[in-house]
């Protein structure tokens, strides 16, 4: 295609990716010419804004990991567009879109993980374009990785083939993520004026469009089926529910209308989350739509039971009725049960957080960062070394 008919941002990126493959191409070869062999290494690339903390945080733990087992120096990084003879793994489907023009793609190995996404006709039309542009430049992507067995059976559908696709569930610092005592559950509850009486139910994820109020709600999540799953709970049982995350007004605005009490705490770093675990009841997940989601593992890490649609890695972790308690997406009426079953029954809430600890040890990040390495890593590594 001639630089006439490329829009100019897209022109840019193409004059400029070519300056920095000649320049990665010369240093390549006069490291060789010197004889000093260049080792690979790997570079897991992330927005490296707020707005994508969690993305931030999953690549640095993956990295982290890999570095204290592996003998492969690994790095995050927010610009890729210097790297030669590399492993490149993208965070996300639109980390990989946003580089796609540039020249460094094919300069090295190429991972995409894509946690979400689908290609019906009543998913976004951004959604669809990104994953109609992902599929046409497959041939560049060396593996595809995703978190749950619902995202593995889509990717199939979209042909991508298997020898390609890495299933590898998000994991969880159990450092952090752990259990509170008798003593903080009281501190907190009093604290935030939780009543001893109320059963506390949590919802930790951002369920609005955008970052700010999030009066609109991003359907997605389920911030509608939350509300409905609440106000038929509150007429049988004593409710508080304890909210984290942005863009909470949808829900803010709901469970005032039906009078249901709540607290809705802002977090500077999301570390800060692990703490508010400590004051629930359960933990109430009711998105139509996941890649993960990280509740279902911070639940079962911090000793919350756990009721959920079957989203994401749910189904994936969750055995219903051993370590958690699931429902069908949409099933409102089946959820607010579900969840009635835990409040008038503390010997299966006991059983649920019992064997959801037990669970949890599977998913600390050391052990899925070390299935990183053997799963995705260690197969390019050669073709990196001919």
């Amino acid at each position: 295609m001639s630089a006439a008919n490329l829009k100019p941002s897209k022109y840019l990126r193409s004059v400029w990716g070519g300056v920095t493959g000649r320049i990665g191409r010369t240093y390549r070869l006069g490291r060789r010419a010197l004889g000093v062999p260049g080792k690979p290494q790997l570079y897991y690339t992330v927005p490296g804004r707020d707005q994508a903390w969690v993305l931030d945080w999953v690549g640095r733990y993956i990295i982290q990991g890999i570095n204290q087992q592996f003998d492969l120096k690994a790095h995050l990084t927010s610009s890729p567009r210097w790297l030669v003879d590399h492993i490149l793994h993208y965070g996300s489907l639109w980390e990989f879109l946003y580089n796609l023009d540039f020249a460094h793609n094919a300069r090295n190995q190429l991972i995409v993980t894509i946690f979400h996404g689908d290609r019906l006709e009543d998913s976004s039309p951004e959604l669809q374009r990104g994953v109609n542009r992902f599929l046409d430049n497959l041939d560049n992507v060396e593996k595809v990785v995703t978190a749950s067995r619902i995202m593995e059976q889509r990717l199939l559908e979209w042909a991508v083939p298997q020898a390609k696709i890495v299933r590898i569930p998000l994991g969880i610092d159990l450092e952090m993520f752990r259990p509170g005592t008798p003593q903080t559950r009281q501190a907190l509850r009093k604290k935030f004026d939780v009543p001893p009486d109320a059963f506390c139910i949590g919802s930790f994820h951002k369920d609005g469009v955008g970052f700010e109020e999030g009066l609109e709600p991003k359907l997605i999540k389920g911030p509608d089926l939350f509300v409905d799953v609440i106000e038929r709970l509150a007429k049988q049982h004593k409710l508080h529910v304890f909210l984290t995350a942005p863009a909470r007004g949808y829900v803010k605005r709901g469970l005032e209308k039906i009078g249901v009490p709540y607290t809705h705490v802002m977090l500077d770093d999301f570390r800060e989350v692990a703490t508010y675990y400590d004051l629930l009841d359960l933990y109430l997940v009711t998105s139509r739509e996941e890649g993960g989601p990280k509740g279902v593992l911070e639940a079962l890490a911090s000793g919350v039971p756990l009721v959920s649609t079957r989203v994401g890695l749910a189904p994936d972790v969750i055995q219903s009725g051993y370590n958690g308690l699931l429902a069908d997406v949409e099933d409102v009426e089946a959820l607010a049960q579900t969840v009635s079953r835990v409040i008038a029954d503390s010997d299966l809430a006991w059983d649920l957080t019992t064997n959801g600890l037990q669970t949890i040890q599977d998913y600390d990040w050391s052990v899925i960062a070390a299935q990183y390495y053997h799963q995705v890593y260690r197969p390019v590594l050669d073709k990196l070394k001919e």
